[in-house]
């Protein structure tokens, strides 16, 4: 087993208990099903961007191959969950014990261990700009579903910025859209370190 697939089956495994404790001490804490549980943790983008780490890892650790694209592709998001999460709401978080370790591990624990493989395994010397478009695929649908699942079922919008009922269809528009293009900004900071750092062979990988 090569040194790229045990550090992929270490994110998934990282991945999978921290997730799996999640939902656990919901579980416990509030006398609720699994399905609520489900429900509740996979209404905000960093539970379904940590999920897809984890399992694009069980798959490489598994010996299959992943695309460099979509790996730059995951490795956007995961870095926006965790640039939004330092930037705008850590400060308003005060996690003590276990909930501490969850917090740390979801949003920096994980996504710097998902930019180390990046940067070690991966070739990223062939991503091109026009790969940034396909990479919008994820928050763009991530968000239709928050809303659609928050205005159909229970008017719960996990961010402030999806409020629907609150902003009206043309603000919450015009919040998409900016998001989409800070999400544009940092894929174009990817492809272009990318594109220098894949030139090098102590950064080269062996991802075909």
């Amino acid at each position: 087993m090569t040194a790229k697939r045990w550090c992929a089956a270490l994110l998934a495994l990282a991945v999978c208990v921290t997730i799996v404790t999640r939902i656990w001490l919901r579980i416990d804490r509030y006398d609720i099903g699994l399905l609520d549980t489900l429900a509740f943790n996979y209404r905000y983008f960093t539970i379904w961007t940590n999920t897809l780490v984890g399992l694009t890892c069980a798959w490489v650790a598994l010996g299959g191959r992943e695309p460099a694209k979509v790996q730059g592709g995951l490795l956007l998001s995961i870095a926006m969950v965790a640039i939004v999460y330092h930037v705008l709401l850590a400060h308003l978080r005060d996690y003590r014990g276990i909930d501490r370790v969850i917090d740390v591990m979801l949003h920096t624990a994980l996504p710097l261990g998902f930019a180390g493989y990046w940067l070690v395994f991966v070739k990223k010397a062939h991503l091109r700009y026009a790969d940034i478009l396909p990479w919008l695929i994820l928050p763009l649908v991530y968000c239709i579903v928050a809303m659609l699942r928050a205005a159909f079922l229970d008017g719960r919008y996990p961010y402030h910025f999806l409020n629907l009922a609150d902003l009206g269809p043309l603000r919450t528009g015009i919040n998409i859209f900016g998001l989409l293009v800070v999400f544009s900004g940092f894929g174009a900071l990817i492809v272009w370190a990318g594109q220098r750092l894949g030139r090098r062979p102590a950064f080269a990988g062996n991802e075909p």
